[in-house]
């Protein structure tokens, strides 16, 4: 019997790609591939879907705070959380979601089908990232209650001008707070911030 699956990934580029790796793994039936959470939990109040694939940096949403409200519907399903960042930077929040995988998006495609079928046999796989490992210090003492609301509203996916409009403030100030942010956590990217925010909660 073929594993029915779903792919939810907000980048459709990424998510095309990853169909053609199922493609070659015999025991899967691609059902479906959806960019938002709204088509997917339509499909599965529909349908028995036995396995997800779940990007964890969704447009909106976090993907691993939906993993509860899919178990709720389909306590057998398996997930497997897909991400750009490193499993090491994650790890935490990932065994709270109650998963069954994660797979970094620099993983090669053989290795992606390999842990895929690993976790149809049911297998647990967390692989770690090929090319990236981060690890920042998490200087929490130096920032501020107002960088603290500007690093969750990047989290969230904000542009500098969301993000100015929302609080009130200019781009200028925006951009700003950004940097300083960045010089305190020692960090030297946009998503090296966003890995940290998920990795400590903020």
């Amino acid at each position: 019997m073929k594993t029915k699956t779903i792919i939810l990934d907000d980048h459709t580029l990424f998510a095309d790609g990853l169909s053609l790796i199922l493609s070659d793994i015999d025991e899967i039936e691609l059902v479906k591939i959806v960019h938002n959470s709204e088509d997917l939990f339509s499909i599965l109040q529909q349908q028995k879907i036995n396995l997800l694939l779940l990007d964890i940096q969704l447009k909106e949403e976090n993907g691993m705070e939906l993993c509860p409200r899919i178990k709720e519907i389909n306590p057998n399903i398996k997930i497997i959380l897909i991400s750009m960042f490193d499993y090491n930077d994650l790890q935490l929040e990932i065994k709270k979601s109650d998963v069954n995988g994660f797979i970094p998006k620099s993983t090669n495609a053989e290795n992606v089908k390999l842990a895929i079928k690993d976790i149809i046999k049911g297998e647990d796989t967390f692989l770690q990232s090929e090319t990236y490992s981060f690890s920042p210090q998490p200087y929490f003492n130096l920032i501020t209650s107002r960088e603290k609301e500007i690093i969750a509203l990047i989290k969230a996916g904000n542009s500098s001008k969301q993000i100015s409009e929302q609080l009130c403030i200019s781009h200028y100030t925006v951009d700003t707070h950004r940097k300083n942010i960045l010089k305190k956590l020692n960090l030297n990217s946009i998503k090296d911030l966003i890995a940290f925010a998920i990795n400590n909660n903020l």
